[in-house]
C-alpha cells in the first residue's frame, strides 16, 4: 500500500479536529436551546403568576375598602382586620387564574400579607405586615413545591434541572382621593400640601383669620376666575357647586386675605345648615326616625343646650368670642354644639403663605369644622382626619391627604 502522503495526514487530522469542533457546538447548541425554550416558558409562566399575583391582591384590598366604607371614622381608626374576611377573598381571585399547565392557581394562606403601606418609603419594603387599621394586601404566587407544583423543563434536563420553581408578588393599596365628584366639594377653602409634609392626623387648623398661627389654607372659587369675595359667598349660598376635579390636572383659583362680614355669615349659615348638633366633640345627636345625625337640630327638641352650669356659673358648650360671650348664628339662633365633616381640597404650595393665585389640586383632605365664631373674630378651626375611607365608591392614586379611595391600585 502506498504511503499516505503528509498532505493526506494533515487532512486526516484536521477531520478528527472537526468532528470534536462539530461535537462541542452541538452541547452549546443545546445548552442554548434549554436556555431560550426552558427560561423563556418560565418567563412567560411567572407573567401569568404575577397576573393572578395581581387580581388576588386588588381583590383583597378591594375587601378591606369595602369593610371601611360600612364603618365610622371612629371606628375605622381602631380597626382589626380578620384574616378570614380577606384571606378566602384572594385566595378565590387567584383560582380564576392559570400559570402554564395549572388551571386554577392556589395560594398559600401564609401568602396573603394584610398590612400597611408607606407611599413615602424610598427604600427598604414599604409594607409593615399588621392587623391594626391597614391599607394594603400583599399576595405571593407559586409553581413550586408549597403550592401548584414547579413546571417541568424541556431541555434543560439534559443538564439534570427536571423543574424550575417560580414565584411573583403583588400588593395592592388604598391610596388618597384622587377625584372629587361635581358638587361634592362644599367648603370653598382649600390646605397648603406644607400642612401635611409638617403635621399629624387630628391636628387642628385654622382657615381663618388668615394670619392665625395656625392658619395654612386659603378660600377659593373652584376654577372661575377672576376670584373674589362675592363668588365665595355665592358658593356658600348654594349658588354655585363644585366642578370635576382630578388631582394633578385641575386648577383651583385663590382669593387671598380674609373673608367680608356678609361673606363670612353665609359660611356659618352653611356651617349651621350642613353640619349637625353633637351631644359632645364627635357625637352627633342621632334622628329618631333614621338613626342618622341630626343636621341642623335647633328648635326640633333635640337640641343641646348652649351652656351648662359649673360651680354656679355659665360655661360655653363650644365656641365663643374674645368676651367669653357664646357665638350665635347670623339670625340670632344660639349656636349649640356643632360639627360639620366635609371634603376641602389639597392644593400645591411649599408653605403656608395665604394664596392668591391660581395653584394646581395634589388631593383631598377629609377635616371636621368645628370652632366657628361670627364677626368680629371670625375664627374658624377645623380638625384634620386621616385615613378615612368615605363610604362612595371612589378610586385611589393620590397622596395620602385624608380620605382615602375604597377602589384600590397597584403598588407594587
Amino acid at each position: 500500500m502506498k504511503p499516505r502522503s503528509h498532505f493526506e495526514k494533515l487532512l486526516i487530522n484536521e477531520g478528527g479536529a472537526v468532528i470534536a469542533l462539530v461535537a462541542i457546538c452541538l452541547v452549546l447548541l443545546l445548552g442554548i436551546a434549554a436556555f431560550a425554550i426552558d427560561f423563556g416558558y418560565r418567563h412567560v409562566v411567572r407573567n401569568e403568576l404575577q397576573n393572578a399575583a395581581d387580581a388576588a391582591a386588588l381583590a383583597g384590598a378591594r375587601e378591606l375598602g369595602v369593610i371601611y366604607k360600612g364603618l365610622s371614622y371612629d371606628e375605622q381608626q381602631s380597626y382589626v382586620s380578620n384574616p378570614a374576611d380577606i384571606v378566602p377573598i384572594a385566595q378565590q381571585a387567584a383560582l380564576s387564574n392559570y400559570a402554564g399547565e395549572v388551571d386554577n392557581i392556589t395560594v398559600n394562606s401564609g401568602d396573603v400579607i394584610i398590612g400597611t403601606w408607606d407611599f413615602t418609603a424610598s427604600s427598604g419594603d414599604p409594607l409593615t405586615a399588621t392587623l391594626n387599621t391597614p391599607n394594603a394586601v400583599r399576595v405571593i404566587t407559586r409553581r413550586d413545591g408549597s403550592a401548584n407544583g414547579p413546571i417541568s423543563t424541556f431541555f434543560a434536563r439534559i443538564f439534570g434541572v427536571d423543574t424550575l420553581d417560580i414565584t411573583a408578588r403583588a400588593t395592592a393599596a388604598l391610596s388618597g382621593q384622587s377625584t372629587a365628584e361635581p358638587g361634592e366639594i362644599e367648603l370653598p377653602v382649600g390646605i397648603s400640601r406644607w400642612w401635611f409634609d409638617n403635621n399629624s392626623c387630628n391636628d387642628l387648623i385654622a382657615f381663618s383669620p388668615a394670619n392665625d398661627p395656625a392658619s395654612c389654607a386659603g378660600w377659593h372659587t373652584f376654577e372661575s376666575q377672576p376670584s373674589n369675595d362675592k363668588k365665595v359667598r355665592t358658593i356658600l349660598e348654594g349658588g354655585l357647586s363644585s366642578p370635576s376635579t382630578i388631582s394633578g390636572q385641575t386648577d383651583y383659583s385663590f382669593i387671598g386675605g380674609d373673608l367680608s362680614v356678609p361673606t363670612f355669615d353665609a359660611l356659618m349659615t352653611a356651617f349651621q345648615n350642613r353640619g349637625y348638633d353633637v351631644s359632645a366633640p364627635d357625637t352627633p345627636i342621632l334622628d329618631p326616625n333614621t338613626g342618622n345625625p341630626m343636621t341642623d337640630a335647633t328648635g326640633t327638641g333635640l337640641e343641646v343646650p348652649l351652656c351648662e352650669s359649673v360651680n354656679g356659673g355659665l360655661t360655653a358648650c363650644s365656641a365663643a368670642d374674645s368676651n367669653g360671650v357664646p357665638a350665635t348664628y347670623p339670625d340670632g339662633t344660639p349656636r349649640n354644639m356643632h360639627e360639620w365633616p366635609t371634603t376641602v381640597p389639597v392644593y400645591d404650595r411649599n408653605d403656608c403663605s395665604n394664596p392668591n393665585q391660581t395653584i394646581t389640586i395634589l388631593g383631598f383632605a377629609y377635616v371636621l369644622v368645628n370652632d366657628v365664631v361670627g364677626p368680629p373674630d371670625k375664627n374658624v378651626r377645623a380638625k384634620v382626619l386621616c385615613n378615612y375611607v368615605e363610604p362612595g365608591d371612589n378610586r385611589g392614586g393620590a397622596g395620602n391627604y385624608g380620605p382615602l379611595g375604597s377602589v384600590p391600585g397597584l403598588v407594587e
